[in-house]
């Protein structure tokens, strides 16, 4: 059916259902802000169409035992991550650069300390086994080999580390003018960036806490508004004990050395994508009254839970303890009246639960009756809420959202965790492509049914039913080598293991099995060597990168490469970067092309201050753009889109803009836009900012030749020599990567009049 205009500055449509829709390539999910009728009957829509050009990538990286051999590929990974993000070739289908102009590397680890007990205390020899969420390399470390890249497809090689640069981001831009102060500059700079990236995450080492707090590190770092500076029990003098007895968990300061480092690493319009590194689960322990128990007393010492406990589902491990003692599950500490208390730990310690202090993260509530650690919950607020609580418990303003300026669309949360790589990916090897997840496959990852989870994803200690028993020959179970018998009650089954580099080192899951090394552990070719690692179910990780749907990305740690893990995550990446995917559909006259819908854009404050929208693009006349309803976005004698007065235009324009108060909090409110003195429509906010508003010139409905408007609606490699404007496709081959996602047309921006970086567009149409 075709569909005819009426008039909205001279053009007009029916607003149809909300579907969506994207650029030509892969995408993050794009949200759009559905906003009220004005005056008129206008339905005016945000969309997120901005490409970015900054990224900030923290990797976190558990510096536990066993995880060398992890650190070592994820670094040896890293060139073709960054070489990727900093090519200069331009897309093939919009002859734009895809990469990143302006990049910041930061690397934490897992090891916050143990807040208390002598579990992970800092030592003269061993600082490591508390990196308080600080970047990385530590003070005094430097020196060694990273790798490069020459090209983004070619292989590895090693490369000598560039100069330490202690505890600070890595900062890099393709523009030296752009950013002077950056570390690393041009295409040079870029390969200085691979090796620089590669060693630092190799700096990481495995001799810190055993208790990873991988999401606490990431909060602390990122996200915390008052980041303590000590977290720890304080001693009376004259006690002594592990935790000093009775005494609470004190958080205390501020950590200002880590404010600094956070405000040199992030900015508040970047694309943010946090990376995590883990073989073992998140145990983010929250620092709190006596939550050092489970780090500090010795093996078999804790108190049990209340029978009812056993039948908590393990998904539940909430903040505080009412939605436990709803379901009648205690901790014998807190009432000690129920049988339970007086069951005795496992004697026979083969396959059972002797209470050792290796598994005090798993399954707390079920064993102990109580939740140590801090929920999924907080974590899941941090990348998505506008204000959080910080250490000093004071609701604050979350440093991701500061200045208003990014959303939750341009966070990306990968985790590179205990998963079989069955589950997530198809195929094996350097080839091998990320699944898209369904919430099937979510339920064989994490179900709190066991009956439908994936066996190797069950923790346990004792041998699980649906896995086949090792016994000498790993080959029985291509995922795990086979479920193995756990002598000391003190370790977990294996979500998945997968052969070593040769020469790795640390062999100590092996050293200790005796000459009967590769008859006891799929692991083990003997004592001395070790050939393959393992990875436990990372259920924490995956619980939360499934809570954030498309802005999440799960690969398996369990690979021989992590190309698979890299390229997944540089495809997401790459589609913020670009073109993004929007939840709106317009409808579209099919002998022309023309959509009856007007984009308008508004400039971030003081971007373009002093200049009209016909100029923006330099000397002469900026054909992308124009004063809302003037020239040359209009055309006279077109019945569609004639030029309207611009005060009349500009009263059309209720818009609902990001203005930031002196907090530095960025909030959405109502701006009726005005002709300002100088001619241009502005939009000023209570902060008294003034917004330039410029709309965007359509190629479609005889504004231009009819052979770019052919181009644009149907050749994916069509560019425009000059000026800019946009047009709307529904050709699979121009909406590209995104009809993978359900997506069945595009807004193409071209030439001079791509949405700028921070600015906010929107679609203003009749109802």
């Amino acid at each position: 059916m075709e569909h005819r205009p009426r008039h909205l500055f001279g053009a007009a449509f029916t607003l149809a259902a909300s579907v969506l829709f994207c650029g030509p390539t892969a995408c993050l999910d794009r949200p759009v802000v559905p906003i009220k009728p004005s005056s008129g009957g206008i339905t005016i829509t945000k969309i997120r169409v901005t490409r970015v050009d900054k990224v900030d990538l923290l990797f976190v990286v558990d510096n536990s035992l066993s995880m060398a051999d992890k650190q070592g590929e994820l670094g040896k990974r890293m060139p073709e991550l960054i070489s990727k993000l900093t090519d200069d070739t331009p897309d093939p289908k919009t002859g734009k650069p895809a990469n990143a102009a302006d990049i910041h590397v930061g690397v934490i680890t897992s090891s916050l300390g143990s807040h208390g007990s002598s579990a992970c205390a800092p030592s003269l020899t061993n600082k490591a086994n508390d990196d308080r969420g600080h970047l990385l390399p530590r003070a005094g470390e430097g020196g060694g080999t990273g790798w490069v890249v020459s090209t983004p497809t070619a292989a590895p090689t090693s490369s000598p580390c560039p100069g330490p640069v202690e505890a600070s981001a890595l900062t890099w831009v393709f523009d030296p003018a752009r950013d002077p102060a950056a570390k690393f500059k041009g295409k040079d700079g870029g390969l200085t960036l691979q090796t620089a990236t590669s060693c630092v995450v190799q700096s990481a080492d495995q001799v810190g806490c055993g208790y990873e707090e991988t999401w606490e590190a990431m909060y602390h770092f990122l996200i915390d508004p008052a980041p303590y500076a000590k977290a720890e029990v304080k001693c009376t003098f004259g006690v002594s004990g592990d935790a000093c007895g009775n005494n609470d968990i004190v958080v205390e300061g501020k950590d200002e050395d880590l404010l600094a480092q956070r405000a040199a690493f992030l900015r508040p319009d970047s694309l943010v994508a946090v990376i995590i590194l883990s073989d073992e689960n998140d145990f983010s322990l929250r620092p709190a009254g006596k939550n050092w128990l489970p780090w500090a007393y010795g093996a078999g010492a804790m108190q049990r839970g209340w029978e009812a406990c056993d039948g908590v589902p393990d998904d539940l491990e909430p903040d505080s303890s009412g939605e436990l003692t709803a379901k009648g599950c205690f901790s014998c500490f807190q009432d000690n009246k129920n049988a339970n208390c007086t069951k005795a730990w496992a004697k026979d310690k083969l396959n059972n639960d002797p209470d050792g202090r290796n598994m005090r993260g798993f399954h707390q509530v079920q064993r102990f009756g109580f939740n140590f650690l801090w929920s999924r919950d907080r974590y899941v607020n941090g990348f998505k809420n506008a204000t959080v609580p910080g250490s000093d418990g004071k609701l604050a303003t979350n440093p991701l959202f500061s200045g208003g300026f990014r959303d939750s669309s341009l966070i990306l949360v990968a985790g590179i965790v205990g998963v079989p790589k069955v589950l997530v990916q198809d195929g094996d090897g350097a080839t091998a492509k990320p699944k898209t997840l369904t919430s099937a496959d979510w339920e064989k990852i994490i179900s709190p049914d066991l009956a439908k989870r994936d066996a190797h994803m069950v923790e346990s200690i004792a041998p699980r039913t649906g896995v086949p028993r090792f016994a000498g020959d790993r080959t029985i179970d291509p995922v795990n080598g086979g479920d193995r018998d756990v002598p000391d009650g003190d370790d977990l089954q294996y979500a998945c293991i997968s052969p070593r580099v040769a020469g790795a080192s640390g062999a100590s899951d092996c050293e200790s099995l005796g000459t009967d090394a590769a008859k006891k552990n799929p692991l083990c070719d003997s004592s001395t060597k070790q050939s393959y690692y393992k990875a436990y179910p990372g259920l924490r990780h995956l619980r939360m990168i499934e809570r954030l749907g498309a802005s999440g990305f799960v690969a398996s740690i369990c690979n021989e490469t992590f190309s698979p893990a890299v390229q997944g995550i540089v495809d997401k990446l790459r589609a913020a970067l670009n073109n993004q995917c929007i939840r709106q559909i317009l409808p579209q006259d099919e002998a022309t092309g023309n959509v009856g819908c007007n984009i308008v854009e508004v400039f971030k404050e003081g971007t373009f201050a002093g200049k009209s929208c016909e100029t923006l693009t330099g000397a002469g006349a900026g054909t992308g753009y124009c004063t809302p309803g003037s020239t040359p976005c209009r055309k006279d004698g077109d019945a569609n889109f004639p030029p309207v007065d611009k005060a009349a235009a500009a009263l059309q324009l209720n818009l609902k803009i990001t203005v930031v108060g002196t907090d530095g909090t960025g909030k959405v409110e109502d701006v009726q836009a005005k002709v300002d003195a100088d001619g241009n429509i502005i939009a000023e906010g209570s902060d008294g900012r003034k917004h330039l508003v410029c709309e965007h010139r359509q190629l479609a409905g005889g504004r231009v030749d009819a052979a770019v408007t052919k181009s644009c609606l149907e050749d994916p490699a069509f560019k425009l020599t000059s000026g800019g404007g946009f047009c709307y496709s529904t050709v699979p081959a121009v909406v590209g990567e995104c009809t993978k996602q359900g997506a069945a047309s595009t807004i193409r921006f071209l030439g001079d009049s791509e949405p700028k970086n921070g600015s906010e567009v929107f679609t203003v149409c009749v109802k």
